[in-house]
């Protein structure tokens, strides 16, 4: 069967297609005990202040895999008081009848409808949590460009959300707008980046013709249902005093065609998260936005590695003497 993706030089940034195989499992490229392959997604009932991330990973040449589901709200933000947290760190690896519909050891499924666009997400844990959800997609996958060679390792796409989720014995209904990703082919080690943290990954949907996406270097800006990157902007953090949370967000951007956006957002809910698999903790942000004026929606993935978020807190905000001085990352800066 003939593969149907361009040659890299065919596609403009972030527009490289995919074939349907890459809704399947990636064998692994290299021997290396950190290459693995992630499934992230993530869901919101904006009245409830109510996130859920699901996150899973396997490690096929170590033999583990890992990660799980997550809910907060304005309740608490300490991942062990939030309403719902589950996470694996080692638990078996996949059987090839598991992998073709995503059925992890946490008992969440991710079932393949139509690929590349349609899934659908199932998981129970006795009579705690449980949701029987769809997720439609309303563009096509954005991928760059990664690794040595250059190829595609990476997606990101945006998609509506729609459901039931049962939790603590009450029935809510899902309908929202939401990213979810999927990483394969390359290395994650635990101890992670050596960096000075603050990772940018900040989404936002007003509705499926007006959303934004930022992450590292890049990212994109739909307006009109027309896609296209960015080529500059900036992101700014505002952060709680006591806490380190955001509380306030502002992304700018601009984009290949000259369009602009501000989308100015406020966190209404939050959750320190441990990051399943590595040395790492990420500040996952329910985010109330305004794009350029329109009510929206999103999120902001406040990422650190651990002893970098350490040593922010006591050096800058606690005023504490702390000799850690990690390598100074750029961050907040969108660029092409």
């Amino acid at each position: 069967m003939s593969d149907p993706r361009p040659d890299i030089g065919e596609a403009p940034q972030g527009e490289h297609r995919l074939s349907p195989a890459d809704d399947a499992y990636h064998p692994p490229q290299t021997d290396a005990r950190w290459e693995h392959e992630t499934i992230w997604l993530w869901f919101f009932i904006p009245e409830r202040k109510l996130g859920a991330w699901v996150y899973h990973y396997v490690r096929p040449n170590i033999g583990v895999s890992g990660g799980g589901v997550y809910l907060f709200d304005d309740t608490a933000w300490f991942h062990m008081e939030t309403p719902y947290y589950l996470n694996y760190s080692n638990a078996p690896m996949l059987s090839e009848e598991e992998l073709r519909d995503w059925k992890l050891p946490t008992g969440f499924s991710f079932k393949t409808l139509e690929p590349l666009h349609k899934y659908h997400l199932s998981f129970r844990d006795r009579d705690v949590l449980s949701f029987e959800l769809d997720w439609t997609a309303f563009m096509a996958p954005w991928v760059v460009l990664r690794g040595d060679p250059p190829a595609a390792r990476h997606l990101d796409q945006f998609g509506r959300v729609t459901g039931e989720l049962s939790l603590h014995g009450e029935t809510l209904r899902v309908d929202c707008l939401a990213m979810r990703d999927r990483s394969w082919n390359h290395l994650r080690p635990e101890p992670w980046k050596d960096g000075w943290g603050g990772g940018t990954y900040v989404t936002g949907a007003a509705s499926t013709e007006l959303a934004f996406f930022g992450a590292g270097p890049g990212g994109f800006f739909l307006q009109d249902g027309v896609r296209a990157p960015l080529t500059g902007g900036k992101l700014e953090r505002i952060r709680d005093p006591q806490h380190g949370f955001i509380r306030r967000i502002v992304v700018e951007g601009r984009d290949t065609l000259g369009r602009e956006f501000v989308a100015e957002g406020e966190a209404v809910s939050r959750m320190a998260m441990p990051i399943a698999g590595v040395h790492g903790v990420c500040w996952t942000s329910l985010v109330r936005y305004t794009i350029n004026g329109y009510p929206a929606w999103g999120d902001d993935q406040d990422a650190w590695p651990l002893h970098a978020w350490s040593a922010m807190r006591r050096r800058e905000q606690m005023g504490l003497k702390d000799v850690r001085q990690p390598r100074q990352r750029q961050a907040g800066v969108f660029g092409g």
